[in-house]
C-alpha cells in the first residue's frame, strides 16, 4: 500500500502557501502561466509540460560542489544514483524503482553504454554507466518514465539527459576570450580536482575547450573493523584517476544557422587492494580496472528554415566508443591466477533529425507539429582471460586446473544491434491556450545480430545462433488544463517498449571454481520484450510567491526481465552437462508482471513576498513516496520490487545576496517498509543535514564551500545495498537484490562529516 500520511503535513505547509499567495497575485482572464522570474527561485521542474520533467542548472551543481552522480541527484524526488564505494563504483540511476539499463542516460543526445557484469571465481567484473565527467555539464535534465517521444522507449525508469557546455556559455559582447581555472577538494574520499576552461571567438565563431583531472581514494564510510577478510568493515584501500576533456566549435550563419562540431571522453583508472577478500586460503587479491570513453559529433541548427514542411530543422550525427578493462590478480597456496577481462566493448554510429512546423499562430486552435527520425548501430564484444601459474612448478596455463574455467572466451557473441526510430507529435493549443493536448507515437525498430563465434560456441555448444527483431508502436498522450495564470493539472499517458539487449539474450559462461561445484549462466533466445503502460496525473502553480509541483503515477510492466534467475534442474536446457557435485544454473527469465505507484511533490517559497525584510531569502522542499511489487519467475502472486527507494522528505532554506549565500537542507528517509526477503537487511530510517556557503569576493573569483552529513549520522544510502553489486549477472536491476548479500553491514555505510572547498578564478 501506498502510504504518504507521514510526510501530508509538511508537504502541505511546503505547497499550498505559494499556491494560494500567488493565485490572489494574478489577473483573472490570464490564461498562461506568468513570466515572473526570481534568479535564486527559478522551478527546477518544468510547469509547461504534462509529466515530470527537472532540470538541474550550473549554479547548482556548483554551489552543492557535485563531484559525482550520486551527489548531482541527491535531492531530486524520485531520483537516486545506484552503486557502491567499493572496487566498481558508481553505475547509473535510479527513477521511480528502475536503474541500470532501463533507464537512458545520454551525453548531448548520445546513450551511454550498457551495464554489463558478473561475479565469477575470483575474477568479478563490471562494465557501468558512469562515463560522466560533470564539470563538462551546463545542465541537466532529468523526464520521469518514459514520456517523451524524443527519447527512445526503451527508457522504461526515465532519462537522464546531460548537456555539455557551449562557447556561448562564456563569451559575450566585448569578451572574445575566457579562461578560468577551478580547484575542488572533496574529504569524503580525500579527491582533488582541477579543471581548466578556454573559450575564444565571437558571436560568429565560438571554440571552446575544458580539460579536468581528479585523484582520489576509497570512499570513506563508517566501519571500524580493520584487518583482512570477510569481518572487515573498513573500506578497502583504493585509488582512482579521472580525465577528462570537451572540445566544441560553433559557427553561426547571418541566417541564424548554428553549425556544431565537438569532441570529448574521459578515462578512469582504479587499483584496488581487495583486503576484505584475503583469506587464509587466499593470501593476495588486487584488481587495476580502466573505463574509457569517446564520443564526436556534428550537427546543425536551423532555427528559421522557413520551409512548407519546417520551421525549425535540427540534426545530428555521431560515433563513440566506450570499452571498460578489468584486471585480477588472486593467489593460494599452490597458484598465482591472473585475470584479464574486457568485459564490455561498444561501438556505436548514428544519427537524429527533428522537424518542427508552426500552424494556427494567432488562431482559436494552434499546433507545433514535431516529427522525425532516429538511428544508429552498436557493435558489441565481451571477453574474458587470464591464465594461472603453479607457485611450486613455475608451469603455467589458461585451463584446469590452472584456472576455474578454460580461457579465453567470449561472454557474448561479437554482435551488431541496430535501431531505427520514426516519431510524431503535436502540441494542440485549444479555448486561447487554456487546454492544451499532445498526441505523440513513436515507433522502434530493434534488430540484434549476433555473428558466427568459435570462442563463445565452445562454452555453449547447445546455443542456435539466431536473430532477435521487434518493431513497436508507442503512444502517448499529455492533456495540460490552465486553471488561469497560475493553477493548471496536467495528465500524461504513455507506453514503453524494451527488448532484451545481447547480455540479457546471450551472456553466458561456465565455471568450476572447484572440483564438485559448478556454476554456468546460461543464453536465452526466447526472451521477450518488455513493455509497459504508465499513467501521471499532477497539479502545479507558480506565482510571485514561488512554485509548486504534484504528481501522482502509477505503472504497471509485463514480461519484466529478470537477469540472474536460478533455474531448477527441470528448467535447465538439455545440452548443457550437468556435472556430479553442486550445480548452480542462471538465466535471464520474463517476470509476468510488476508495476510502481507513487507521489512525488516540490516547491520552493520566497519569503520576501511576506514580507520585505525577508528579502533573499528562500525555502525548498520535495518529497518522493512510492512501492512496487512483481510476481517473480515461477510464482504465483506477487512480492516487493526491493528496486523501489524508501520514502525521502527534503527541506531546505537559504540566504542568497549579491556576492554570498548560503544553504540549509535536511533529508529524511523512511525505513524501506517491505522486503522481498523478509531477512534482508533492511537499514533503519535516518536524517541528515548538509551546510552549503558560496562567496565572491571580486567579479572574477568564486569560492564554494560545504559540509555534508553535518550530525555526522550512521545511515545507509538504498542505492549502495541495491546496486547490483550482489548479483551473478548485472544488466539492470533485473535480479531485484536487496540486503547485504552476506557482506557486513558497516562496509556498505555511507561517510560521516565531510567537507568539500572549491575556488574557480577566471580572466
Amino acid at each position: 500500500m501506498l502510504r504518504i500520511a507521514p510526510l501530508a503535513a509538511v508537504i502541505g505547509a511546503l505547497l499550498a502557501v505559494p499556491a494560494v499567495a500567488a493565485e490572489s497575485a494574478a489577473p483573472a482572464d490570464a490564461t498562461d502561466l506568468p513570466r515572473v522570474q526570481v534568479t535564486a527561485l527559478a522551478p527546477s521542474i518544468q510547469l509547461n509540460v504534462p509529466g515530470t520533467v527537472s532540470t538541474i542548472d550550473r549554479a547548482q551543481m556548483d554551489r552543492h560542489l557535485n563531484v559525482s552522480i550520486r551527489d548531482l541527484v541527491r535531492y531530486e524526488p524520485g531520483v537516486s544514483a545506484i552503486g557502491s564505494g567499493g572496487r566498481f563504483g558508481l553505475d547509473s540511476f535510479n527513477i521511480r524503482g528502475l536503474s541500470g539499463n532501463r533507464t537512458r542516460i545520454e551525453i548531448d543526445g548520445v546513450s551511454m553504454p550498457a551495464s554489463f557484469g558478473a561475479d565469477v571465481a575470483g575474477g568479478s567484473f563490471r562494465a557501468g554507466r558512469n562515463f560522466v565527467d560533470l564539470d563538462q555539464l551546463k545542465s541537466v535534465e532529468i523526464v520521469r518514465g518514459p514520456a517523451s517521444v524524443l527519447y527512445p522507449s526503451d527508457a522504461l525508469g526515465g532519462v537522464v539527459s546531460l548537456r555539455t557546455k557551449d562557447p556561448a556559455d562564456y563569451l559575450r559582447d566585448g569578451r572574445d576570450t575566457y579562461v578560468s581555472l577551478k580547484e575542488l577538494y572533496d574529504s569524503s574520499d580525500r579527491s582533488l580536482t582541477s579543471t581548466v576552461t578556454l573559450a575564444g571567438g565571437d558571436k560568429r565563431n565560438g571554440i571552446l575547450f575544458v580539460g579536468n583531472h581528479r585523484e582520489g581514494s576509497e570512499l570513506a564510510n563508517q566501519g571500524e573493523a580493520g584487518g583482512t577478510g570477510a569481518a572487515r568493515t573498513r573500506p578497502d584501500p583504493r585509488s582512482y584517476s579521472l580525465d577528462s576533456f570537451l572540445g566544441k566549435y560553433v559557427h553561426t550563419a547571418d541566417s541564424g544557422r548554428a553549425d556544431r562540431i565537438g569532441v570529448d571522453g574521459s578515462q578512469t583508472r582504479t587499483r584496488t587492494n581487495s583486503l576484505s577478500n584475503v583469506t587464509p586460503a587466499a593470501g593476495y587479491y588486487r584488481s587495476q580496472d580502466e573505463n574509457m570513453r569517446v564520443r564526436a559529433t556534428a550537427g546543425q541548427w536551423f532555427p528559421q528554415l522557413g520551409s512548407a514542411l519546417a520551421d525549425t530543422l535540427d540534426w545530428n550525427v555521431y560515433w563513440q566508443k566506450s570499452r571498460t578493462r578489468t584486471s585480477t590478480q588472486t593467489e593460494t597456496a599452490t597458484l598465482t591466477r591472473y585475470y584479464q577481462s574486457l568485459p564490455l566493448q561498444e561501438k556505436v554510429f548514428g544519427g537524429k533529425l527533428v522537424a518542427v512546423k508552426q500552424l494556427g499562430e494567432g488562431g482559436p486552435v494552434t499546433q507545433a507539429i514535431s516529427y522525425g527520425v532516429e538511428l544508429s548501430r552498436t557493435d558489441a564484444q565481451s571477453y574474458a582471460g587470464g591464465y594461472g601459474v603453479n607457485k611450486r612448478t613455475g608451469a603455467s596455463g589458461s585451463g584446469k586446473p590452472f584456472m576455474p574455467g578454460n580461457y579465453p572466451l567470449h561472454l557474448i557473441p561479437d554482435s551488431e544491434t541496430d535501431r531505427y526510430s520514426a516519431f510524431a507529435q503535436d502540441e494542440i493549443g485549444l479555448l486561447g491556450g487554456r487546454l492544451e493536448l499532445t498526441p505523440a507515437v513513436r515507433v522502434d525498430r530493434y534488430s540484434y545480430k549476433p555473428q558466427d563465434d568459435a570462442l563463445y560456441a565452445a562454452y555453449n555448444p547447445g546455443y542456435v545462433r539466431q536473430d532477435y527483431s521487434k518493431t513497436h508502436a508507442s503512444p502517448k498522450l499529455g492533456v495540460l488544463w490552465h486553471f488561469n495564470g497560475v493553477l493548471s493539472a496536467y495528465a500524461n499517458y504513455a507506453q514503453g517498449f524494451r527488448p532484451p539487449l545481447y547480455s540479457e539474450i546471450a551472456g553466458a559462461w561456465n565455471e568450476q571454481p572447484f572440483p564438485g561445484f559448478n556454476i554456468a549462466f546460461l543464453p536465452n533466445e526466447k526472451l521477450k520484450a518488455e513493455t509497459s503502460h504508465g499513467l501521471e496525473l499532477g497539479l502545479r502553480g507558480k506565482g510571485e510567491a514561488g512554485w509548486f509541483n504534484v504528481a501522482a503515477y502509477y505503472n504497471r510492466y509485463r514480461d519484466f526481465i529478470w537477469s540472474g534467475y536460478q533455474l531448477k534442474v527441470s528448467q535447465v536446457p538439455d545440452w548443457v552437462q550437468v556435472n556430479p557435485g553442486m550445480n548452480l544454473f542462471y538465466q535471464a527469465v520474463n517476470a509476468r508482471k510488476a508495476y510502481i505507484k507513487g507521489a512525488e511533490a516540490s516547491g520552493a517559497l520566497r519569503l520576501a513576498y511576506f514580507n520585505e525584510a525577508l528579502q533573499g531569502w528562500s525555502v525548498r522542499g520535495s518529497a518522493a513516496v512510492a512501492s512496487g511489487r512483481l510476481i517473480e519467475p515461477g510464482a504465483s502472486g506477487y512480492s516487493p520490487l526491493n528496486t523501489v527507494d524508501p520514502a525521502k522528505l527534503v527541506l531546505g532554506i537559504a540566504y542568497d545576496a549579491n556576492r554570498w549565500g548560503a544553504e540549509l537542507i535536511g533529508t529524511g528517509v523512511r525505513r524501506h517498509s517491505r522486503l522481498g526477503d523478509p531477512g534482508a537487511f533492511r537499514p533503519g530510517g535516518y536524517a541528515t543535514l548538509d551546510l552549503y556557503a558560496h562567496y565572491s569576493p571580486l567579479a572574477n573569483v568564486e569560492l564554494y564551500a560545504g559540509i555534508s552529513n553535518l550530525a555526522d549520522r550512521k545511515y545507509w544510502d538504498w542505492g549502495s545495498l541495491n546496486s547490483g553489486a550482489l548479483g551473478n549477472l548485472v544488466t539492470g536491476n533485473g535480479i531485484n537484490d536487496a540486503g547485504t548479500g552476506g557482506i557486513p553491514a558497516d562496509r556498505l555505510s555511507m561517510p560521516g562529516r565531510s567537507f568539500s572547498v572549491a575556488a574557480r578564478i577566471a580572466f
